[in-house]
């Protein structure tokens, strides 16, 4: 009996102990499940080889090389009055320096526009590209792909999926979201022995080589910027953010030399101006002198040290500018089901709404989809008349109809006491609902209705509707009341509780910097050269065209 019970007590330790480790792994792959990515972010360093067995030559004395500085949020009124009354005394040395308010080496060009909608990854892939909305897919911070009844996120705001984030520097996650090749793919058609770096870019296809921050940093200020909470300003944590880019830069630069192309990404203005209490302006501002500027001359010096500046040019570029809003439930049109918001309307008007989820079921009925976008909002819909009863799944490949799909969930939103406009798709371009089933030109429309603040609207919607992947902007666009409104008190935007979005078309969100520089060069022959590549004005799509004359014309 005893051994019989010492074999008993020894197979229930044995059962215990076996599912105890199935517990454990459960709780491994749970986690691996949840940030699938994160621990590889953890295990690949700070430094990222993109091609393999293959890397571009450094540079040869007397070879056009470029920096290019991207800052995110930054619209050109801002840094250019900055600039000019030499608040940024290392961006000016970094661009030739300054002379009595003016820089004699750098053209401040003064016509640059972000595309619509005017926002991160938008803004981003069109200045990455060279190519506008329609072309290259990316229609907003999220959207919808219809042909593969799928949203797409790579910066979620209705959806609450970090790990998407970080997908895009472990998987390429927004680079696989282009349909067109990016500036450095374009760059090595002619030029295969170009050595590239990018440093925290999340479009970096082509790159010899991705420098990000510090992993949990990167989580850490993303996470900062999702949360509404309105106790503080997240400064230290946007500016870690920051400084762990521009320290890896360096680092890099001090083991080898620099690259033909390197490309630096910096979110923390953008970031910090989303949450600040203090307004938009004035957080920039903050953010810019005490913790960009420094970085920037840090960057420079270590330029320097490498002789990497004589034949460098200098290319500052921003993706959209910012618009003060109120932090509060009531101009913050988010996802519940409160009534007057917009989920609540598209279900009073019977439509069956997709959930704010990345992922859904393949077997879910919904008809209608709604992605976020600050000032914008895209409304997709069905063919109803495949899926007419609850539990049937929509066919996504067929476009709506417009009486009895599109118009009437348009006049419900036209109704709406916080909307500007209501666009909608008729003929593969945008026209404005004018109510009782009827449409109006975007031109005409505004000729009679005229909002001052609103620039290029009807060429800047036919970038972003009319192409082959114009579809992914939906088939009704929301402009909420926003950048035409002089008083804060009087914006709304589709998002969370922040203190400034954009994504409008107005000037303040939609009027960036290009500065093009070189040590060697004067403004007046920079301008020239910038001119004749894009004309009396610069769109957004034209940058990737001027960098790359810049680095084949000499």
């Amino acid at each position: 009996m005893g051994s019989y019970a010492t074999v008993k007590l020894r197979r229930r330790v044995a059962i215990v102990l076996l599912i105890a480790s199935a517990i454990v792994i459960a709780g491994i792959v749970a986690v691996l499940w949840v940030v699938p990515r994160f621990l590889e972010l953890l295990v690949t360093g700070d430094s990222k080889d993109l091609r393999a067995n293959t890397e571009g030559e450094p540079a040869k004395p007397g070879e056009p090389t470029v920096l290019l500085l991207a800052i995110d949020g930054v619209d050109r009124r801002l840094l250019y009055d900055m600039l000019r009354r030499n608040e940024l005394p290392h961006l000016a040395g970094l661009l030739g320096g300054i002379r009595d308010g003016e820089l004699p080496h750098a053209y401040l060009d003064d016509t640059a526009l972000a595309p619509l909608p005017s926002s991160t990854m938008t803004s981003w892939a069109t200045i990455f590209t060279g190519e506008p909305p329609a072309r290259h897919g990316v229609a907003g911070n999220e959207y919808f792909i219809r042909a593969e009844r799928r949203l797409a996120a790579p910066a979620p705001v209705s959806v609450f999926a970090p790990d998407v984030v970080l997908q895009s520097y472990t998987d390429g996650y927004a680079n696989d979201l282009l349909g067109v090749p990016t500036l450095y793919e374009r760059l090595r058609r002619g030029r295969h022995d170009l050595s590239i770096w990018v440093a925290m870019s999340p479009y970096h296809r082509g790159a010899d080589r991705l420098l990000l921050a510090n992993r949990t940093v990167i989580a850490d200020a993303f996470k900062a910027f999702l949360d509404d909470d309105d106790e503080e300003d997240d400064l230290d944590m946007f500016a870690e953010l920051d400084e762990e880019v521009v320290e890896n830069v360096i680092e890099e630069l001090e083991d080898e030399a620099a690259p033909h192309v390197l490309t630096l990404y910096l979110a923390g203005a953008d970031y910090f101006a989303h949450g600040s209490k203090r307004g938009p302006d004035e957080a920039r501002r903050h953010y810019l002198t005490t913790i960009f500027d420094p970085l920037v001359g840090e960057l420079a010096a270590a330029l320097d040290r490498r002789g990497a500046r004589r034949d460098r040019y200098v290319v500052v570029v921003s993706d959209h500018g910012q618009t003060e809003v109120l932090h509060d439930d009531v101009h913050a049109l988010g996802t519940s089901d409160e009534p007057d918001e917009p989920p609540a309307i598209v279900r009073a008007a019977g439509y069956r709404l997709r959930p704010f989820e990345l992922d859904v079921d393949e077997d879910h009925d919904f008809d209608t989809v709604l992605a976020y976008g600050g000032a914008l909002a895209y409304v997709y819909l069905a063919d109803r008349s495949t899926c007419p009863r609850a539990r049937d799944v929509c066919d996504w490949t067929r476009p709506p109809r417009f009486r009895e799909d599109v118009a009437p969930l348009a006049e419900a939103f036209r109704a709406q006491p916080w909307i500007d406009l209501v666009l909608v798709r008729r003929d593969g371009a945008f026209a404005v609902y004018t109510g009782g089933g009827e449409t109006e030109p975007i031109d005409a429309h505004l000729a009679a209705h005229p909002r001052p603040e609103y620039i290029e609207v009807a060429s800047r919607l036919r970038d972003l509707a009319v192409g082959p992947r114009g579809d992914h902007a939906g088939d009704i666009l929301l402009v909420a009341k926003n950048g035409a409104e002089p008083d804060a008190g009087r914006r709304f935007y589709f998002s969370g509780r922040y203190h400034s979005w954009h994504g409008s078309p107005s000037r303040s969100d939609s009027e960036i910097p290009l500065i093009v520089a070189h040590p060697r060069r004067t403004a007046a022959d920079l301008r020239r050269t910038v001119r004749a590549i894009a004309g009396a004005e610069t769109a957004a799509d034209e940058v990737t065209d001027i960098i790359e004359h810049l680095m084949t014309s000499e």
